[in-house]
């Protein structure tokens, strides 16, 4: 008996127009499909905030998205970020194809044409993420998103764990550990600001951020030290603004520079979730509980500005252990697992 096999028809690729509403409409609701597929919980963009992020300049960084077509259907979606002043080798990516089109090659060629984007762009490292579930292994092997990248050369570098926080989270028990960490760092100045680095902070306040690559746990993976100057982070506010959504930012303050930090983003666009950025203390001012204050301090305040949220997500290294405990502390549960990896561009 003779076996025909149905050809696979050749994937379509074009650059998104983030500024067509219906095509970037339709380009969403398949990463946004493909995102979710089996998951209990995800972080996905919304919308508006893929076109603020393809719009709004920035010196950071810059974004570009395509759509892979089918018949004038989108299967598949992909974006890269190159960083523009620092990390000039990288290429971040994201690659997504609807659950429904799957097995077909689509995922093989939207990569091969990503890659040859990074390699327009010079650069000559590409890092991708892939959520696995977490009762899985560290490195998610195994699994068909881990190995999808295995196969095309991509290289475990460092497994980190999604946690989340129902929320309102108990008051009383986050002023309890805001206030045995306060006996820690006298002599520290606890500020608060929403959206917008104040003028006096903005300098100090870039040093630091900038620092979370390097200081927190990386693995396996060849990342420098990035720059937030002031030019940058006004962009980055910016592109805050046209996305809708706001940061909530507690910051510990010496002798006027900024040496702990920790961020809550609120999405207009998806009611009820928070996103907990990053948290860090400078490493000469450890030891005095200071990223657990400005954590407790933050999600406090937001609770008071923010009611209604409901659910807050973070991320950490598994090996990050402090921060971990942290964490717990705060409530925190785990729900899946987040694989980062890396490929070497020939």
């Amino acid at each position: 008996m003779t076996s025909y096999r149905r050809p696979v028809p050749s994937l379509d690729i074009r650059p998104l127009d983030p500024r067509d509403d219906a095509v970037l409409a339709a380009w969403h609701a398949t990463y946004l499909a493909s995102n979710r597929h089996g998951r209990e919980v995800s972080a996905p963009w919304m919308k508006e905030e893929i076109r603020a992020q393809l719009t709004v300049a920035s010196p950071g960084q810059r974004m570009l998205a395509f759509g892979g077509y089918v018949d004038g259907q989108v299967v598949s979606t992909a974006t890269i970020e190159l960083p523009l002043q620092d990390n000039l080798n990288l290429a971040h990516i994201e690659l997504d194809t609807h659950p429904g089109q799957r097995n077909r090659g689509h995922g093989s060629a939207m990569l091969a044409h990503l890659e040859a984007v990074a390699r327009e762009h010079g650069r000559s490292l590409l890092v991708a993420e892939t959520a696995t579930p977490y009762d899985g292994p560290p490195d998610g092997a195994g699994h068909p998103n881990v190995e999808f990248l295995v196969h095309r050369g991509f290289t475990f570098a460092i497994g980190d764990v999604m946690r989340v926080l129902d929320l309102p989270a108990d008051q009383a028990m986050l002023r309890r550990l805001a206030d045995a960490a306060a006996a820690h760092h006298a002599g520290y100045q606890i500020r608060q600001f929403r959206d917008r680095v104040p003028d006096d902070l903005v300098e100090s306040f870039g040093r630091l951020i900038g620092q979370l690559n390097t200081e927190a746990p990386q693995g396996e993976l060849t990342i420098e030290q990035e720059v937030f100057d002031e030019a940058r982070i006004r962009a980055d506010e910016e592109v805050f603004r046209a996305s809708g959504r706001s940061k909530y930012t507690t910051v510990a303050v010496r002798d006027g520079e900024v040496v702990a930090y920790s961020e809550l983003v609120v999405p207009a666009h998806d009611p009820g979730r928070v996103y907990h950025w990053g948290t860090l203390a400078a490493r000469q001012h450890r030891g005095h509980r200071l990223g657990l204050a400005t954590k407790a301090r933050n999600l406090l305040w937001l609770q008071e500005e923010q009611p209604d949220a409901r659910l807050l997500m973070t991320y950490n290294a598994e090996v990050n252990a402090h921060m971990i405990a942290v964490n717990e502390a705060l409530g925190f549960r785990p729900v899946e697992r987040l694989g980062e990896f890396q490929k070497e561009l020939s």
